[in-house]
């Protein structure tokens, strides 16, 4: 066609194609003269640069909470350790939980703290509250593992409402005991232990009565969230 035209559809190609480069040229020139492809270029880096300081930002924030639940854990451990060295002398120290109460079927639980600290088996260990969570049972050089004092099948002697009772461990903070009828008590009551030198072991969380029994059913819990709990106190013999 183009040689039929003798060259004219040739020539108009080219002056179309021509046209179209110059428009095409100006367009981009526009937008590169505009700034707006280096704009949102640097926009894109800035934001993800923004994004970066946020993460860190969370990252740090979630740090200082974590230190500021464990100044709190520290802070309510020393005023424990004010009330062991009161008329009685006894000395103690603090330490870290290191397994968790999730992982073991048995009622025991590590701490940070072993012979190298004067831990001793039979060492008694409380919370922050001054309940009794445990004693210690066996001791290494750095750690020590306590039975809990509710772990399950352990049967502790204690004095509720000056009654002499025998507390059966059930678990996971949970124990229960029965007691004659007429006894009067209540939910809420605490607990006594006279063989962990009259400390609180529970509280009564329900008592159960049956018409046809002489006893009344008890259960007991511990008022500590075994599973947030960071330290406990360990009183040295």
């Amino acid at each position: 066609m183009d040689a039929l035209s003798g060259g004219k559809i040739r020539s108009v190609a080219r002056q179309v194609g021509s046209e179209v480069w110059k428009l095409g040229s100006t367009v981009a020139e526009s937008f590169v003269g505009s700034g707006f492809i280096g704009s949102r270029r640097a926009l894109t880096k800035e934001n993800s640069a923004l994004t970066q300081q946020i993460a860190q930002m969370q990252e740090r924030v979630a740090a200082c909470r974590v230190l500021e639940d464990e100044n709190k854990a520290l802070r309510d451990m020393l005023r424990v350790a004010g009330v062991e060295r009161g008329p009685a002398r006894e000395s103690g120290i603090t330490a870290p939980i290191v397994s968790s109460f999730r992982s073991s079927p048995y009622g025991t639980f590590q701490v940070g703290a072993g012979s190298a600290d004067s831990v001793s088996p039979g060492n008694i260990v409380l919370s922050a509250e001054n309940f009794v969570i445990g004693r210690v049972e066996e001791v290494d050089l750095h750690t020590a593992l306590v039975r809990e004092i509710f772990a399950p099948n352990v049967s502790s002697d204690a004095l509720l409402r000056g009654v002499g009772v025998t507390v059966e461990g059930r678990g996971g903070g949970n124990a229960r005991t029965s007691v004659p009828r007429q006894t009067d008590v209540a939910v809420g009551d605490t607990i006594i232990s006279p063989v962990l030198r009259a400390r609180a072991i529970g509280i009564i969380g329900k008592v159960s009565e049956d018409s046809g029994s002489a006893y009344k059913r008890i259960n007991i819990y511990l008022p500590v969230n075994l599973l947030s709990l960071q330290f406990v106190y360990i009183v040295k013999n």
